[in-house]
């Protein structure tokens, strides 16, 4: 008797076990078609996409299949990923797109049902699309959120949709910008979407706005603003902004052998001077001008490092 509902168990056992692994299997199948799917149709509205801007002029295209459950959301990822990478798009016919469909309306709707992260990556994706003034307006509402992240893309909703507050917005956000967050703000420079001049935000007594200055500075290369990151460097008391402007003109390869540099540097923790070393390296400085800045110790470590480096060094 024992035998055989040991037999019974281990039969059901194992019915159970392939049917458990037959519904996986069949899930895992459906997803993977789904993705198929997917791939294929995002492929499809990019091209139209990309053919109506290069048209530039008429009414909205047709999106085949777009009433399909997700469909909606594959053409505002499209559009918004387009955005994204693209710097001097003519925002016009996008524009048209956004309006035809309705897809701010519907991403705001989508927004207002999210929670967490899932409702930050709505406002992200709003943020690429060309919005007017009522879904800033809408995203506005998201800036006391609890979640940093939300908080951080109401903010770049409402860049993008005015870049002539971008100042105000920036001067008043509450919390200082992570190097995650700068870095979107640069993205967006980049593309030309959000212009605006490094001496203003440099002087400004916001540090957000400061932080975005000295960022500025080192990526578009702008050596004429060296007087102003010396400026930071001899007589700012936030030590933050200090080891941000020493970063840019390492960036620009200015001198830094000049006593506000020298005074600077030797007043550095140990562990922030071998991070700023290991930059120096990497930025193409010569051991040589620099043996005054360095004691007898780093010496060794920094003139290992540039042995480290396969690049002609300034």
């Amino acid at each position: 008797m024992t035998e055989t509902l040991l037999m019974l168990y281990t039969m059901f056992a194992a019915a159970g076990t392939f049917a458990l692994l037959s519904l996986l299997g069949a899930v895992e199948l459906r997803a993977r078609r789904q993705r198929s799917r997917d791939a294929a149709l995002r492929a499809k509205y990019l091209r139209i996409v990309m053919l109506y801007l290069l048209a530039g002029e008429g009414p909205a295209p047709r999106f085949p299949m777009i009433r399909r459950a997700g469909a909606r959301l594959l053409l505002v990822e499209t559009v918004a990923g387009l955005a994204g990478v693209t710097y001097g798009l003519d925002a016009a016919p996008l524009r048209r797109i956004v309006a035809e469909y309705g897809l701010d309306a519907w991403l705001l709707r989508r927004t207002a049902r999210s929670r967490g992260y899932r409702r930050a990556r709505c406002l992200l994706l709003l943020s690429r699309l060309p919005v007017g003034a009522a879904a800033a307006d809408c995203a506005a509402r998201y800036a006391a959120s609890r979640n940093r992240y939300v908080r951080f893309q109401s903010l770049m909703v409402r860049l993008e949709a005015d870049p002539s507050t971008a100042l105000r917005l920036m001067a008043e956000y509450p919390e200082p910008f992570s190097a995650c967050e700068v870095g979107e703000i640069m993205a967006v420079l980049r593309r030309g979407m959000l212009p605006i001049a490094y001496e203003p935000l440099i002087g400004s007594p916001s540090r957000n706005l400061r932080i975005v200055g000295l960022n500025i500075v080192r990526q578009f290369g702008i050596e004429e603003a060296e007087r102003l990151l010396l400026r930071i460097v001899s007589g700012d008391e936030d030590p933050e902004l200090v080891r941000e402007a020493l970063y840019t003109l390492c960036a620009l390869r200015r001198p830094l052998t000049r006593r506000a540099v020298s005074g600077r540097l030797s007043a550095m923790p140990p562990a922030e001077r071998k991070a700023l070393l290991r930059y120096v390296v990497a930025e193409g400085y010569s051991p040589g001008p620099l043996r005054r800045l360095l004691d007898e110790r780093e010496r060794p470590y920094y003139e290992s490092l540039v042995q480290t480096y396969k690049r002609s060094l300034a």
